[in-house]
């Protein structure tokens, strides 16, 4: 990997970027040797592009906290990242329908006012799950067009959350 690398190193950082999502979901697949290759895969990719928090959440498979990191990582893919997870949205297996619904509603938040069209394109999607025959992915279908609908707000940076969870701690230990 790293004779290839050397050889076109922007190239494959895109391509590497471009695997992210979909490893991310495919660590929830129901097939546990796939799970593992994805969880394997993405902890290359988080070396090969130097992101350590991506690296320390694929370790301690904190799979919750990768979705966000790959949004707080990369803000100027999210409308790719969604149009990426679309197809997830009919895969055979529920976990990756669960997965790619819960990453559409982490990710709408930090869509642009100007990206209307996508989150039209997302609500029609989630429309045909709230069918799903599967109570889970229905369930959450809803609730993730609940939030769509709603005023979105921009999300909160990193550290206004840890100055408001953090700070009465820090303050008290004077």
């Amino acid at each position: 990997m790293q004779t290839v690398v050397g050889n076109d190193k922007q190239q494959m950082r895109k391509n590497v970027r471009r695997s992210l999502l979909p490893l991310f979901f495919h660590m929830s697949d129901q097939t546990e040797s796939v799970a593992k290759a994805s969880r394997e895969a993405l902890l290359v990719a988080a070396k090969l592009l130097k992101w350590k928090r991506l690296k320390h959440l694929t370790r301690t498979q904190q799979t919750g906290r990768i979705g966000e990191c790959l949004l707080v990582q990369d803000r100027s893919r999210v409308e790719e990242y969604l149009s990426q997870s679309l197809p997830y949205l009919k895969d055979a297996q529920v976990t990756l329908r669960e997965a790619a619904l819960k990453f559409i509603g982490l990710a709408a938040r930090h869509l642009g006012d100007e990206s209307e069209e996508k989150l039209s394109e997302i609500c029609n999607a989630l429309q045909l799950l709230e069918k799903d025959a599967e109570l889970s992915v229905s369930s959450l279908a809803a609730q993730t067009m609940l939030t769509l609908r709603s005023p979105r707000e921009q999300p909160t940076s990193g550290w206004t959350l840890w100055a408001l969870c953090c700070w009465p701690c820090k303050a008290g230990q004077k």
